[in-house]
């Protein structure tokens, strides 16, 4: 599997996270990724950069700018994390074989 291979495949997984949490809010049942017993917010667990996120994220120019980038820093994040994970599995590999 080639480098450029990894990067798109951690691209489409972090657009898909922000496109199924957008949807989400979109139809007002984000709330099942609110804090639950363990006070875990998963919306901020899986996309980090929602914190961006303002009230008309989808309904102004400032909040469309503003979604589109935390967007792309998340898929940015989800690149850089399963880069980092594919170069450990090399390096791993390396030594048992």
């Amino acid at each position: 599997m080639t480098s450029r291979a990894v990067l798109l495949i951690g691209a489409l997984f972090g657009l898909a996270i922000s496109s199924a949490v957008l949807t989400l809010m979109w139809f007002g049942v984000a709330g099942v990724l609110q804090p639950n017993a363990t006070g875990t917010d998963w919306m901020h667990v899986i996309w980090p950069a929602s914190v961006m996120l303002v009230v008309g994220w989808r309904s102004t120019i400032p909040g469309l700018m503003i979604t589109v980038s935390a967007v792309a820093i998340n898929c940015v994040l989800y690149m850089a994390i399963e880069y980092a994970l594919w170069q450990l599995a090399r390096l791993l590999r390396t030594f048992w074989v």
